[in-house]
Formats: structure tokens, sequence, C-alpha cells
């Protein structure tokens, strides 16, 4: 049984509004900002021209891959994109979620009424 969790290789990320923040469209415009051919970027992060348009349409990444593409395009997208800084830190709220194993739950170290929370739903 999936515990309703967490995905610990691909983030989805919610803003307190439950937009879903659309990765690829953002990876595609900093991209646009830089003087760099689909071909320089395909080879910096060691993938084909046809994955790099294929990472512009998507709205989930995996989490080193991210990095890379961040390596690579000089730009921080962890923290300028999912954690921006805000003034008021109250005003919003970030959820992730993932999906693990019910029996990998105890290696996350929740409280328990957190962990009985979890295996309840």
């Amino acid at each position: 049984m999936l515990s309703k969790l967490l995905i610990v290789d691909r983030f989805t990320f919610f803003m307190e509004d439950k937009k879903i923040i659309h990765i690829g469209s953002i990876i595609k415009k900093v991209f646009n900002e830089r003087s760099m051919t689909i071909v320089d970027f395909a080879e910096k992060i060691k993938l084909s021209r046809s994955t790099i348009y294929n990472i512009f349409e998507r709205k989930r990444i995996d989490i080193e891959l991210l990095r890379e593409i961040s390596k690579a395009l000089d730009y921080d997208f962890v923290n300028k994109v999912y954690f921006p800084e805000n003034p008021n830190p109250q005003s919003s709220k970030v959820f992730i979620a993932f999906e693990i194993e019910e029996c990998e739950l105890d290696k996350l170290n929740l409280s328990k009424d957190v962990l009985y929370l979890v295996k309840k739903s």
C-alpha cells in the first residue's frame, strides 16, 4: 500500500493558492534569456535536443536534473522558483508531496501523531 505522502525523486510544489508551478516553462524562459543554443544546452547537461524540448513541457522534474540544469544555466531554480525570498514569510506556504511505501514511513522520523495520521489516510 502506498502512503499519500511523497515521491522522493520527483517534486510537485503547490503554493498557497494551490497553483502548480510549471517548472518546464520557467526553465525555457531562463534558457531563452541566455545566449546559448539548444545543442550547447543539451551538451552541458548530457541529454539529447529532443529531451531538452521535452523538459520545457514538464510540470515536474527530477531534483538531480534540476540541479544540472541550474548549473548549466547559472540559475538557482530551487531557491529562486520554489523558495523565493518573501518579506512576509507567514503569507505563503509550500507543500511538498511525494509517494513512498508504507513500510518506509518509519525511516522519516515523523512524530507518532503525524505517522498515525499518514497511515490512517
